[in-house]
């Protein structure tokens, strides 16, 4: 089987590279800077198992290098899921399969729109990858998600499954995969208060303030699909309203369950604020805003992720002039959210 992974940037690029190690034939499409780094891409799990890919990995600057994959992995940012559905109906064979591993809601049903929602499935990557040059280094804990789809699809998925498993990864098809997107998508919301504040992922879980309003926006995203009447899965350990709660407690019993459940990389970034620092345009929308456009349509108040949203977009175009990002202190955070509240 041929896989090819559209938009290797650090979700893409680990996974090109894992698939590569294990003995799968890998093309990966991303930017200039990344095929110039080919002879020296690496990744690096969770538990530091340094792999390398095979010789035969391909990397390449243009979609047409994917002319003939039985398997496509789109991982662009939400924003261009449209612009890579157009370049992607150009050039792939009508066989293949396209999975879409994107924050948000909508990446599956954007890409099948254009390339056939018969052969397009939405997954769901629950871990952090941080890149480092060539090197691209898981920094959490978490598994792939993909919907389980038609016959035909599961057998692929299964045969891509195995390699991943070899080295450690875990890919898991699910029935329920939009309920996985949902308890994903909340759990993403602290990239917004990541972003806001201009701090790690392990620091805005040791900060007090930066978890209320993390557990601000979980609430306020748990309500908000209630009210639509729509399930978010159990993807982590914790049920994700105990999450909300837990998020309230000490921060010495919060440092030891997030080292528990997340993982131990203290340097681990959420690439909202990584998109931030780089001068490149968020998925904010697609994250903490969506929580507001679907309170918008239910009536349920979102303050919270209405104030991330807003404070995120200031952040971006201070980063479009090329200013210093004026990042917001999380107990200043924690009192707007308060006021916008009451």
């Amino acid at each position: 089987m041929r896989v090819g992974i559209f938009g290797a940037g650090a979700i893409g690029g680990y996974l090109g590279v894992c698939l590569s190690a294990a003995g799968v034939t890998t093309i990966m499409v991303g930017r200039s800077a990344l095929v110039a780094l080919q002879s020296n891409l690496a990744a690096v799990t969770l538990t530091g198992r340094r792999l390398e890919p095979a010789a035969s990995l391909v990397v390449s600057e243009t979609a047409g290098a994917l002319a003939d994959v039985d398997l496509c992995l789109v991982t662009v940012k939400a924003r261009d899921t449209r612009e890579a559905a157009r370049e992607l109906a150009k050039v792939l064979a009508p066989r293949a399969l396209v999975v879409s591993l994107q924050n948000g809601l909508s990446g599956a049903s954007l890409l099948g729109a254009e390339l056939g929602r018969e052969r397009t499935l939405a997954g769901v990557v629950v871990f952090n990858v941080a890149r480092e040059g060539a090197t691209f280094r898981k920094t959490t804990k978490g598994d792939v998600f993909v919907g389980s789809g038609c016959d035909r699809a599961r057998a692929q998925l299964s045969s891509l499954a195995r390699p991943l498993r070899s080295i450690g990864e875990v890919l898991s098809l699910r029935d329920d995969i939009k309920a996985v997107q949902r308890a994903k998508l909340l759990l993403n919301l602290n990239n917004g208060v990541c972003a806001a504040t201009g701090l790690g992922i392990f620091a805005s879980i040791e900060s007090e303030d930066a978890r209320w309003c993390f557990a601000a926006c979980l609430r306020e995203g748990l309500a908000v699909l209630e009210a639509h009447r729509l399930a978010a899965a159990q993807i982590t350990h914790v049920p994700l309203p105990w999450i909300a709660r837990a998020l309230l407690l000490p921060s010495p019993l919060i440092r030891l369950a997030a080292a528990s459940l997340v993982g131990s990389d203290s340097n681990a970034r959420s690439s909202t604020l990584v998109d931030l620092e780089s001068g490149k345009a968020t998925e904010i929308e697609q994250l903490n805003g969506a929580i507001v456009a679907l309170g918008a349509e239910c009536g349920v108040a979102t303050p919270a992720n209405a104030a991330i949203t807003e404070l995120v977009h200031g952040l971006e175009a201070e980063a479009a002039r090329g200013t210093a990002l004026s990042f917001i202190a999380p107990r200043a955070l924690r009192r707007r959210i308060s006021l916008a509240s009451s």
